[in-house]
């Protein structure tokens, strides 16, 4: 899910399943936009695509919010199989590809200041007695403990997101399985972060492993929940994108493979930096 966080979790399976080295995956024509070309011979993937139908307003099932535009929406009606190739089955043109940054304790220091504002609600720093970070749904507020590193900040406010988006209310804080809802926030939190390039994998396979008692099961019965969750907060990266420039080149690394800039554009790249 962490290479493909845009992706259903039941296409990240069947990806898996069929192409375990995949990095990035795109269709046959999406590849040729990017200026590469699936081998010859290449056996593509399968995977699940939505089949939509645009419905009016108000006969859709989820009609849209007030501050949303009105008019015709999608709805999901079926799903149907489809063909992709991973990056590893073309040639061609270099990519500009995401890549991941080792922890290393301040590396996401600048991009903390920016991530802060995107959850909608107050994230504060101060006293959160032994947890790295709280999110409390009375006040609907993150805390995230002052004295740690901003790295570590950028992790424990992916998880105390996580965490708002699964008990949003006093009442599911206090019916929510907390094992359960810990497995799922730190989980989520792993694959945000190493979407973001932030490696915390020595971090969360322990935390997720103490809550989970060493069960396998119990992290793949959340993995639905995650999925969910991360396609949420994708989408809330990608509106604050739009009022905040700093959080694009975030936003790209959902986003997959770009085509490499030339040697003319690279060159003004650098100009411009």
């Amino acid at each position: 899910m962490a290479r493909f966080p845009t992706y259903s979790p039941g296409n990240a399976l069947l990806i898996m399943a069929q192409r375990p080295d995949a990095t990035y995956v795109a269709g046959y024509h999406a590849w040729q936009k990017l200026g590469r070309h699936v081998q010859k011979g290449e056996r593509g993937i399968t995977i699940l695509a939505p089949v939509t139908y645009r419905v009016p307003t108000e006969e859709a099932e989820h009609p849209a919010k007030a501050s949303e535009p009105a008019g015709p929406v999608r709805q999901v009606v079926a799903f149907k199989a489809v063909t992709v190739f991973a990056l590893e089955q073309t040639q061609g043109e270099p990519l500009r590809l995401p890549r991941a940054t080792p922890l290393m304790g301040d590396t996401m220091g600048e991009l903390l200041s920016h991530l802060v504002g995107v959850p909608g609600f107050p994230v504060l720093f101060g006293d959160t007695g032994p947890a790295y970070g709280v999110w409390n749904p009375t006040t609907q507020q993150i805390t995230l403990r002052q004295d740690a590193a901003p790295d570590q900040h950028v992790k424990t406010l992916l998880h105390e997101w996580s965490h708002s988006l699964g008990i949003s209310t006093p009442e599911q804080a206090r019916t929510r399985h907390v094992g359960q809802e810990e497995v799922t926030a730190e989980t989520t939190a792993y694959v945000m972060a190493q979407a973001l390039g932030l490696d915390t994998k020595d971090y969360s396979q322990g935390y997720v492993a103490g809550w989970a008692h060493g069960d396998p099961k119990k992290v793949a019965g959340v993995v639905q929940d995650v999925g969910r969750r991360v396609h949420q907060m994708v989408k809330q990266l990608e509106l604050a994108a739009q009022q905040d420039a700093a959080l694009m080149p975030v936003v790209e690394r959902f986003r997959g493979p770009q085509r490499a800039p030339s040697p003319v554009q690279a060159r003004q790249e650098e100009w411009a930096l």
